[in-house]
């Protein structure tokens, strides 16, 4: 019998202390690495994001095209009338770990898909996916199963028509070609107001350009509830909220046809809870409301903000 292969014995297996420096070294690689992962897939999310408001903002310049210049009706009223609102629904609620649950709504697809209650499905071949950012983390209930919640967006509550009729009764009938009047810009849920800047046709542009007013915005998982959202121009502060899924920055489609990824300076919209109106003062919170109203309106007398 052959007498074993000495290098081939003394190279059989890690010693212990061989062993503890290759667990050593994986472990602070698996710390280098699970970051640069994460920022990996942050930033395919927020790829996804900017494609599916690339859609949605051409989806909208086409049905303003066939509309006589008119933006889809936006009346900030969550109603589900065939023809009275660009996109039917309330999505709220369903934040992972809060037992409230949400709105049964927020799993119906046909809001988006069927053009009687999406006055821009047709534009996306009836398809739901562009109304979702794939960093919600929210699913819901309906019809008996777990589903992702359908919506993230939300359109700005100063672009788009109202009914006549809604504004001066609160009923929905004719033709909605009135501009919206921006609830809530003057600091109130105000339907009469002429302090601010609306946008009801791709002709209002007057004393702004088209390529500074976001039309649609990523919403906030905690706040998103109708299709519409609201911002206070006149005051610092914030009632309704964009969403900082994507590393405390927010997808937004501009009037002019391009989207953008928007990075705020401060924290103030980063929350791990249901928030109610917050005011800011100074420094970079202060910053974040300035362009997120500059981009919203203009005042109709001086063209600034407030």
């Amino acid at each position: 019998m052959k007498p074993q292969n000495k290098a081939f014995a003394n190279n059989a297996g890690f010693t212990l202390m061989e062993l503890l420096v290759v667990l050593a070294t994986t472990g602070l690689l698996v710390v280098l690495v699970l970051p640069t992962l994460g920022f990996s897939k942050g930033k395919s999310q927020a790829v996804y994001c900017l494609n599916h408001f690339n859609q949605l903002i051409q989806a909208c310049a086409m049905y303003t095209r066939d509309n006589q210049g008119l933006y889809p009706p936006n009346p900030d009223d969550g109603n589900t009338i065939p023809g009275y609102d660009w996109c039917a629904g309330d999505v709220s609620g369903w934040m992972p770990n809060i037992a409230a649950g949400g709105n049964a709504e927020a799993g119906n697809s046909s809001y988006l898909t069927n053009p009687a209650y999406s006055l821009l499905a047709l534009y996306l071949n009836r398809s739901a996916t562009v109304f979702k950012c794939p960093a919600d983390p929210r699913y819901c209930l309906y019809n008996g199963k777990v589903v992702p919640v359908v919506r993230s967006v939300s359109a700005n509550a100063g672009v788009g028509t109202v009914d006549a009729s809604w504004l001066t009764a609160g009923v929905h009938s004719g033709r909605p070609t009135t501009p919206v009047p921006g609830s809530w810009l003057t600091g109130n849920h105000s339907e009469t107001h002429s302090q601010y800047a609306t946008f009801g046709k791709s002709t209002s542009f007057t004393n702004c350009s088209p390529s500074d007013i976001w039309v649609y915005v990523d919403d906030d998982p905690w706040t998103i509830n109708d299709a519409s959202m609201s911002v206070i121009a006149a005051l610092p502060e914030f009632i309704d909220y964009p969403s900082t899924q994507h590393q405390n920055a927010t997808s937004f489609a501009f009037a002019d046809g391009h989207s953008e990824l928007h990075k705020w300076q401060s924290t103030v919209l980063i929350h791990e809870s249901e928030p109610g109106l917050t005011v800011v003062s100074t420094g970079p919170p202060k910053a974040d409301w300035f362009w997120w109203a500059w981009h919203a309106t203009r005042s109709s007398i001086t063209g600034t903000v407030p």
